[in-house]
């Protein structure tokens, strides 16, 4: 997942030269609760965290009622 910083109120961009060599460890997985931080923050879109959270419902049955509603 990238952060980024959206809301700045900084107008220079600093350049980070590029690493040579081995990369380095990899960086641990941010907590659920660092990516609604994060999320709420406006640092991230989200997306990742909303799927998450919210992608069994796509894998539930939907109801024959609501079938029945919608094919009216």
């Amino acid at each position: 997942m990238t952060l980024c910083n959206g809301m700045s109120s900084e107008s220079e961009f600093t350049r980070v030269p590029p690493r040579c060599g081995p990369a380095g460890p990899a960086p641990l997985p941010l907590s659920v609760a660092q990516r609604i931080a994060a999320f709420v923050d406006g640092r991230t879109h989200g997306e990742e965290l909303l799927h998450e959270l919210y992608d069994y419902v796509l894998e539930e049955p939907i109801p024959q009622r609501l079938r029945d509603l919608l094919s009216k």
